[in-house]
């Protein structure tokens, strides 16, 4: 998947670039403001966007109505240094897919990516000894709703 990330701080953004890469994604881009994150989602179409809510020039919660207007299919998370259940519930009311506090965490950030990107899990069975495995699909995730997409 192709990732777009945005913050502000360079040492949250170093972290989520290093975890999105481990996880085996695409950073297509980075911005360091919302403006940049508007013109950067016109241009790579990324898959999904992780972005800071506090950052100079446009913050994150003027960024996300913008491209969830031009876009309104896109999957933004949006990201915070703080837990707060009102920056949640409004980035929600934007058109958050979900809301994580930093630092990030591996897991929980897998376990969003995992359900945005509608991840399916790989089975494998073995019906007799010496025949080779059959792989079945299994859906893993999907798209959460309401309280659910607080991932702190």
């Amino acid at each position: 998947m192709k990732f777009l990330l945005v913050d502000d701080s360079e040492k949250p953004l170093k972290e989520l670039d290093a975890l999105v890469r481990n996880m085996g994604h695409i950073v297509a881009g980075i911005a360091r403001n919302g403006e940049e994150a508007v013109e950067q989602c016109r241009v790579l179409h990324p898959d999904i966007v992780i972005m800071d809510v506090i950052m100079p020039r446009m913050n994150g919660l003027e960024a996300l109505q913008i491209i969830r207007r031009e876009n309104p299919s896109a999957r933004v998370v949006m990201s915070c240094s703080f837990n707060s259940c009102a920056t949640a519930l409004e980035s929600e009311r934007h058109g958050a897919s979900y809301f994580i506090t930093k630092p990030f965490q591996e897991t929980r950030l897998r376990t969003v990516i995992d359900k945005l990107s509608g991840a399916e899990e790989v089975v494998q069975t073995r019906e007799k000894p010496g025949k080779p495995a059959a792989q079945t699909r299994k859906n893993t995730g999907g798209h959460a709703r309401g309280m659910a997409r607080l991932a702190t």
